[in-house]
């Protein structure tokens, strides 16, 4: 019987992401199960965490589970954008916080932490694209000024949650080689800003921004070990 890891259960979460995202693009129905599937796939994030205490939290684990966090997020609102409920500027806002952070964590993982607040960040994020969906999907008209506190009350908690991180940047940034660090801003920075004009083409921006957090999450660890 294959056992149940938490870094199992953190592949799982990245690995049925699209599960809820093609869901959203059906009718009420389907996009009811895309929140219900996706409050699942959020509350393995939970578990996860709670097996790490139980069965002793890995290097990789440690880093799979915030970019695993990140992938959730980015992706979800960035289909919010798409599907026209939420306003391109501030997901990029959203989404550029967790760019910076995610290669301040994979120049110096050792100097970056998890701390608590950036958890609870999480899960408002998770749960604002919930409150976002069901508001613009089934009613549109008094759902407007819902989604606009629930999207400025997410973006506001997020970088809220970046101002440990943010205290350190200057000293770490200042620290690495300049072609590194222009190098690991450049292509997610350009696949953000290239989402709202890439037509047919915003499945593989996505994906490509899924790869990159996932790739220097890889690159942190294979640094650490």
């Amino acid at each position: 019987m294959l056992k149940i890891t938490p870094n199992r259960l953190t592949l799982l979460r990245i690995f049925l992401l699209p599960v809820p995202c093609l869901l959203l693009f059906g009718g009420p129905e389907s996009k009811l199960t895309a929140v219900g599937l996706g409050s699942l796939l959020g509350l393995t994030d939970f578990l996860d965490g709670r097996l790490a205490r139980r069965q002793g939290s890995t290097p990789l684990g440690a880093l799979l589970d915030p970019v695993a966090d990140k992938i959730f997020v980015s992706v979800t609102y960035l289909l919010l954008n798409r599907l026209e409920y939420v306003p391109f500027w501030p997901v990029a806002l959203l989404i550029l916080r967790e760019i910076l952070v995610s290669l301040a964590r994979s120049l110096f993982p050792e100097k970056l932490k998890v701390w608590s607040l950036a958890r609870v960040k999480t899960t408002f994020q998770m749960l604002g694209a919930g409150i976002i969906i069901l508001a613009g999907g089934f009613s549109p008209t008094w759902g407007e000024p819902l989604i606009q506190g629930t999207l400025g009350s997410v973006v506001f908690l997020t970088w809220v949650s970046a101002w440990p991180y943010a205290q350190v940047f200057p000293s770490l940034f200042r620290k690495a080689q300049p072609g590194t660090l222009l190098g690991g801003l450049l292509l997610p920075l350009g696949l953000l800003l290239l989402f709202p004009w890439s037509g047919r083409l915003w499945p593989l921006v996505l994906v490509s921004l899924g790869l990159y957090f996932l790739v220097e999450t890889l690159w942190s660890y294979r640094r650490r070990s």
